[in-house]
């Protein structure tokens, strides 16, 4: 059993929230997704906004049939739609030369038992955390990244890094684009989290669980991780899923 809450918040800095996020009906199945739209003015919001409409226009055509697929089914399902956002993004600037250089993270889970799947593009983040600890799911698509494997700055240089918003891959910005799965354990009492880097950037993870793990129950936590974040500047749209197992 899963519950799970929503934010998603423009902070104080940005005129526009180009933020989305994707979560399911009582019914389910249980995915869930964030995007961080990219481009200016109305761009980011409609890349991040045509990813989350086609995931929830292909679930909704075979969403009683999908929880009883495996996690093979499940990640050619999702790598399916996240193409087909691509190439719909990329149709649009086609259509409109005023959006052109638009694009979009896409972060998205689907939980399965006791198994997690998790479909990946850009630097959104998704995380465990858990009572003694939390692990990263993802890795960011993004130039910092790169410097850090090759050894050209710190990973706790990132944070601070003035190209650290570049990114090396995103939907919307080539016609052939992978996207990273991963599929790891979960168990009772785990949180997962799908977020964007307005949440990231402000919060490191070892605060982020402490919030979570003394939250008073899920809805108070997700307040309580929204307003540090903004105390902190909110320089950049925020925007996050909390799901915890029961």
């Amino acid at each position: 059993m899963l519950r799970f809450a929503a934010r998603t918040h423009p902070g104080f800095i940005r005129e526009k929230n180009e933020d989305r996020f994707y979560v399911p009906t009582e019914i389910g199945p249980y995915i869930f997704a964030v995007a961080d739209g990219m481009g200016g003015h109305a761009a980011g919001e409609v890349a991040s906004s045509l990813s989350v409409k086609t995931l929830d226009t292909n679930i909704s055509m075979v969403s009683e049939k999908l929880n009883h697929f495996d996690l093979t089914y499940m990640q050619n399902f999702l790598e399916d739609c996240i193409l087909e956002a691509n190439k719909k993004i990329l149709d649009v600037q086609d259509e409109q030369p005023n959006l052109k250089g638009m694009g979009t993270t896409f972060t998205v889970a689907f939980f399965l038992n006791n198994e997690l799947l998790v479909g990946h593009i850009g630097d959104s983040q998704a995380y465990i955390f858990y009572e003694s600890g939390f692990s990263q799911i993802t890795e960011d698509h993004s130039l910092v990244t790169e410097l850090v494997k090759s050894g050209e700055i710190k990973p706790e240089e990132v944070y601070n890094h003035p190209q650290r918003h570049l990114l090396t891959r995103a939907l919307g910005t080539a016609p052939l684009l992978k996207t990273d799965f991963y599929v790891k354990p979960i168990q009772s009492g785990n949180y997962v989290l799908l977020c964007t880097d307005g949440l990231t950037t402000m919060l490191r993870p070892a605060e982020i669980r402490e919030i979570i793990i003394n939250g008073a129950d899920l809805e108070t936590t997700a307040d309580q991780l929204l307003k540090k974040a903004n105390d902190l500047g909110g320089p950049d749209n925020i925007t996050f899923v909390l799901i915890h197992i029961i």
